[in-house]
Order: C-alpha cells, then sequence, then structure tokens
C-alpha cells in the first residue's frame, strides 16, 4: 500500500510545484506592469520634468534673428532666403548696416533652435539647404539657415518663418516665436509671357484644328449620304421602268409596173 502510493504523491508534489512556481511568475509580470504605470503617473517624476523645463528656460537669454526681406519676385526664377539666429553678443557687433540690409527680430536663445520656412501662394516651393534644428547655446553662438524659394506662376506669394527653442534634444518645445511673415507679388518675365502665349496659340491652334476636322468630316459624310442615295435612286428606276421594245424590219414592198 504505502509502495504503491509513493509515485503518486510525488506526482502530485510535482504538479503543485509547477503551479506555485507559474503563480510567481505571473504575480511578478503583474507587479512589474504595475510599477512602469506608476511610475509614469508618479507624482515626483512629473515634477522632476517640469524642473527641468522650468531651469532650461530660465537658461536661456536674450538674442536676434535676421532674415532676407522678399522684396520682388518672377515666375521662374529661384530667390535665396537666409536667416540667422545669434546671441546677444553677435548681434551687437553686426551694427545699423546689418540691420538696414537685413529684418530683425527679438528672441529667447541659449539651447536647441529650430527654424522652418513655409511657402504658399504663386505655386510656390521652398526647398531647405540647412539643418532644421541647430545649436545657439552661448551669447557669441550664430547659426545660419538657407533655403531656396521659387515660385510657378503670378499671383501674391506668402513665406513664413517660424523659430522654435526645444528642450535638449527633444520635441519638447520651451519656447516658439509667432512667425515672421512676408508677402510679395509674383510678377511675369518676358520668357515666361513668350511661353504662355505660345502655350495660348497652340491651344487656340488646336481647338480651330478640331473644329475643322469635324467639318470635314461633316462634309465627307454628307456627300457619301448624297452619292449613297442617288445610287438607289438611280438603281430603283431602272427597276421600274419598263422594257422597251425592239422594233420588227417592215417588209419591203415591190412596186408594180403598169403594163402598156
Amino acid at each position: 500500500m504505502t509502495a504503491g502510493n509513493t509515485p503518486n504523491r510525488r506526482d502530485s508534489r510535482r504538479r503543485r510545484l509547477a503551479v506555485r512556481t507559474v503563480g510567481v511568475v505571473l504575480l511578478g509580470l503583474l507587479a512589474a506592469s504595475c510599477g512602469s504605470r506608476s511610475s509614469d503617473s508618479d507624482p515626483d517624476s512629473q515634477a522632476h520634468y517640469q524642473q527641468e523645463i522650468i531651469k532650461s528656460r530660465k537658461k536661456m537669454f536674450q538674442g536676434e534673428i535676421r532674415y532676407t526681406p522678399l522684396r520682388g519676385a518672377r515666375v521662374g526664377q529661384s530667390l535665396e532666403v537666409r536667416a540667422e539666429v545669434e546671441g546677444f553678443r553677435v548681434a551687437q557687433s553686426q551694427g545699423e548696416r546689418a540691420e538696414a540690409e537685413r529684418r530683425t527680430g527679438k528672441l529667447l536663445v541659449g539651447t536647441l533652435i529650430g527654424v522652418k520656412l513655409r511657402c504658399s501662394g504663386a505655386g510656390a516651393t521652398c526647398t531647405a539647404l540647412s539643418s532644421e534644428r541647430q545649436n545657439v547655446l552661448t551669447p557669441d553662438d550664430r547659426a545660419t539657415w538657407r533655403w531656396m524659394v521659387r515660385p510657378s506662376s503670378t499671383g501674391q506669394m506668402m513665406v513664413a518663418l517660424t523659430v522654435t527653442a526645444y528642450h535638449r534634444d527633444t520635441d519638447n518645445v520651451l519656447f516658439e516665436q509667432p512667425p515672421y511673415v512676408e508677402r510679395v507679388s509674383v510678377g511675369t518675365t518676358t520668357a515666361h509671357t513668350a511661353q504662355s502665349a505660345k502655350d495660348d496659340m497652340g491651344e487656340v491652334l488646336a481647338v480651330l484644328g478640331a473644329v475643322l476636322g469635324l467639318g470635314v468630316a461633316y462634309v465627307t459624310i454628307d456627300e457619301f449620304r448624297g452619292r449613297r442615295s442617288g445610287r438607289k435612286g438611280e438603281t430603283g428606276a431602272k427597276k421600274k421602268s419598263p422594257p422597251r421594245r425592239t422594233r420588227q424590219p417592215s417588209p419591203s414592198r415591190v412596186r408594180r409596173r403598169n403594163r402598156p
């Protein structure tokens, strides 16, 4: 009896041990997930994040932006727009000459700065020639951005320059300047006028050619119908007309001679 029950007891102990092991593992995973969620919503971590942002903002200092004004634009011609963000020491050394050549504005620097240029109207496109984000960490730092603006049609073109300060190398925004907006009328050029006239003339000729082709087709079809109806009329007349009678040769008359 005792010897027969020994294997069964061992099997039951192993099953209990396996169940307990699985239960401990599940509890550990559950505790880890709860711990990660609680850390995300932990007031201490949120307060630490706020303190970091506040400290970064306090470290920022006065800077300046200089950018190229758009005084004129032509269809198909590329314009270079240049913007510089610099610390106050560099800005003070520029003088009034630089201010006359470019538009200026005040902003906060001392961190990672991002500058974007957006174009709208007149079929304009903006192509960036530099990195979007650059560091301006000290009063002596200067960063430069460049774009090529190209309108493809006449009309009103608008470009908007946006400056954003980021917290370190993240997407957290510390400061964003209202966009600097420039509006300019896009004029035409001699080449563009000639090309437009050529394109318009090509369209007119295409329309005239289509109309002429329709006229020729109509006349051809009308003539074909007239010929066909004429042939049918002739064929019907031939069928309705009676057959012609052939004339029989009349017998020759013999003249009688008078006897004496």
